[in-house]
């Protein structure tokens, strides 16, 4: 393995930070030097589970098509990402890592400019997409793989075969204890950063005599990893990824319900596979009836954690415990 590995977490929503602890975690275990470094939403779990992190400047991205997303970014996100960059940059030089794990383009190019070994993170791929954002995201995985040694793809579908330069591996969930201060409870609502309604699916099932708690609600206790409370859970509904892999490698089915256009893709893609103990829905009354479905019907989704392969496959080993 290399002797330090340096993880750059993508800062706009805390899933990022989500899939990037399970693998610190697991390259620590192997005995290893790991850092980590993000920031935003999620670097609250990485505090929780006891890694220290440098603060960054944080880039917020916001609009739902490629024209939306262009106008935010030249008031905002720019300005940002150059403070960022340079935020990333002086990290890198400090920690000096031989490999850097990424899913941030900042800390890619950064390492690329350092000359590091770079392996990325990613848990979609272009053909998911409509002509919209497939095309960006082509070029964007083509200029990566000229630099990068493989991209990593995190996924529900990992059994399938891999194009040249990636690597599918199981998703990247956020395992801990069992906590027994935790009852065992109807449906836990995970609405990310960008979920809507969720109040009303609350509302929704809570009027048909089930149990709900909603991830940051006054009564949520924030905890270093969701095991306690997606064990406990007969079913979630969720938006992001991440929190799709927390569930369905707790066995707990789950419902999509998603908003951005990388959560659609994924849904629309896992929709048409479909896939044991994983439901998606368009709006609000759907989920309430794929809700009373898992509720009715046991149909738990078998996933084991994606983090070993993934180690596996940035280091070209595999884990002999």
């Amino acid at each position: 393995m290399s002797e330090k590995v340096a993880i750059v977490y993508w800062c706009d929503g805390a899933g990022h930070a989500a899939r990037a602890i399970p693998v610190a975690k697991e390259i620590e275990s192997r005995g290893e030097k790991v850092s980590i470094a993000g920031g935003g939403p999620g670097g609250r779990f990485v505090d929780l589970n006891g890694f220290e992190q440098p603060e960054l400047t944080t880039v917020t991205v916001k609009g739902d098509s490629v024209p939306g997303f262009l106008a935010h970014g030249l008031s905002n996100v720019v300005p940002n990402c150059i403070r960022r960059f340079g935020d990333i940059w002086s990290w890198l030089n400090e920690e000096d890592p031989d490999t850097v794990v990424t899913d941030d383009l900042l800390g890619l190019v950064a390492a690329i400019l350092q000359r590091r070994e770079i392996y990325r993170i990613d848990h979609v791929q272009p053909e998911m997409f409509d002509l919209e954002w497939r095309l960006p995201s082509e070029i964007y995985n083509r200029l990566s793989l000229i630099f990068a040694e493989e991209i990593v793809v995190t996924s529900l579908w990992s059994q399938e075969e891999d194009a040249e330069g990636y690597t599918k591996v199981n998703p990247l969930a956020q395992e801990g204890e069992s906590d027994p201060e935790v009852d065992p409870y109807d449906v836990l609502l995970s609405p990310g950063t960008h979920g809507e309604n969720f109040d009303q699916i609350r509302q929704r099932l809570e009027d048909r005599g089930l149990s709900v708690r909603m991830v940051g609600d006054d009564d949520w206790d924030t905890k270093p990893s969701m095991t306690p409370y997606t064990e406990k859970a007969e079913v979630t509904v969720c938006t992001g990824f991440s929190s799709i892999a927390d569930s369905v490698v707790a066995g707990t089915p789950c419902i999509v319900y998603p908003f951005l256009p990388f959560q659609e893709a994924l849904a629309e893609e896992a929709q048409e596979k479909d896939l044991k103990g994983i439901e998606t829905a368009s709006d609000v009354q759907e989920v309430v009836e794929h809700v009373e479905y898992f509720i009715e019907n046991q149909e738990d989704p078998e996933y084991e954690n994606g983090a070993k392969e993934f180690v596996d496959a940035v280091t070209g080993e595999e884990d002999g415990s």
